[in-house]
Order: C-alpha cells, then structure tokens, then sequence
C-alpha cells in the first residue's frame, strides 16, 4: 500500500506552483522484492554523497540512502541548482533502483523497510473466563476425603487462609457464599499450603482457563512433598 502523500508535497504536484524541488527515484521495496518508486521533496535531502566516479547518492534526513548512477557533481547540481521555474520536477527513476545495484549503501532494503508504515499487531484481549476448581475437601480433624467441585464465584474469597497445624501438614480453608461444604456447613477445607494453591489459582486465571483441576494434590496424605509436576489429572466431567 502507497503511503499518502504529505500535504506539501501534494500541493507541489497539484498546483504546478513549486516552492521546493519535487524529486523521484526507484528504491528497494521493505522486503527486498524489487524496487518502487517513491516522490519526496528536496527539503528530504540530508547530503549529497560520492560512491565512485560514474555513482554518488542521496542520504535522506530519515537516514535512508539512494544509490544514484550519476556523477557527484552531476547530482549535486541537478538538486541544490536547480531552477525551480524550469525544472520543478527531477526524474532521477532511470538511474536508481535497478541502474544503480552496482554499487550499494550498507543496510539499504534495511533503511526503507524502517521507514514504512508498521503493521498493527492484533492486541490481546483478557476476558475473565469463569474458572471451576475441582479438589478434595477433607473433614476437619479427620482423615475422611470428598471430592468437591466448585465455581469460583461460590467461594468467599476473603475468608481463604491457611493454616500449617493440619493432621497431613498446611491446608487451607475458606467459606463459602452458596451452597454447602460435602461434610455440612460452610467451611471447605483442603490438604494444600494456601500459597500453592493461590498460585495455581492465579496462573489458571491468567491464562484464561476454565478449569483447574486440584484432585491429584489434595487427595494426597503428604501434600508438601507433591512433586512439582504431577501426571495431569483427567478433565472434569
């Protein structure tokens, strides 16, 4: 896609009346396939620069170069001498891109491509996927096991602490907004350190899961000693 032209450059092309010289020439396409051509105004111009005796080239102030097939004292007059009202236009297309491949600035398919319009990159959307958790709730001061699913919104998430005194090591509880505990009452408890389990929690949430899967930890009569990566559990359901 063609970059829009600058106002000032569209209004020399329109009107016929330039205030600046209007220069064209072939460059290397961003992607190294071929050349374009490309239209900008003298006041682009950042030098003049001699390559060899028959090539020279322009250094534009966004610091790409155009190899020319002219002689430096050539382009140079052809650019800073001009006579606007005569020459408002340099056609430099037959001496750049293809012509002028013999000699090379460094970087240059390199320089134009910096210099074209970025592509936007889709940004990523974080929605707050409703995450089911599924775990073994344990009686308190018992070794009696239930398996307990619950939504995330069940759970009165100010209430969740833990506690290191448990009959199998650290557990965590919390209560519950709806509903009831498998062993009655309110109060869920569950043989994980709470540091784990929030940190399950948050990386699920973070990465957009809707289920998180704690039976393999919780079922467990040593929960500290769970290696870090259990065999994945079946899915829910």
């Amino acid at each position: 896609m063609t970059a829009p032209l600058s106002k000032k450059l569209g209004k020399a092309l329109s009107s016929g009346e330039a205030s600046d010289l209007v220069i064209r020439a072939h460059v290397p396409r961003g992607d190294g396939q071929g050349y374009m051509a490309l239209t900008f105004l003298r006041e682009r111009v950042d030098a003049v620069v001699e390559l060899d005796q028959d090539t020279s080239g322009i250094v534009l102030k966004s610091g790409a170069k155009i190899p020319v097939l002219m002689a430096y004292d050539a382009l140079e007059k052809a650019i800073h001498f001009a006579d606007l009202r005569q020459s408002p236009v340099l056609d430099l297309r037959e001496v750049t891109g293809a012509a002028a491949t013999r000699v090379l600035f460094p970087d240059l398919s390199k320089d134009f491509a910096e210099q074209a319009p970025r592509k936007e990159t889709p940004k990523r959307t974080f929605d707050d996927v409703p995450l089911r958790i599924a775990f073994f709730a344990r009686q308190t001061q018992e070794q009696n096991f239930q398996m307990c699913v619950l939504d995330e919104e069940d759970i009165d998430w100010k209430s969740v602490e833990g506690q290191a005194d448990g009959k199998n090591g650290p557990f965590t509880k919390f209560k519950l907004r709806y509903g009831e505990s498998p062993f009655g009452g309110r109060e869920v408890q569950f043989d994980m350190p709470r540091p784990k389990f929030m940190e399950l929690y948050n990386l699920a949430k973070m990465n957009g899961d809707e289920e998180l899967d704690l039976r393999d930890w919780t079922r467990r009569r040593d929960p500290d000693n769970t290696p870090k990566r259990p065999p994945p559990p079946p899915r829910l359901g």
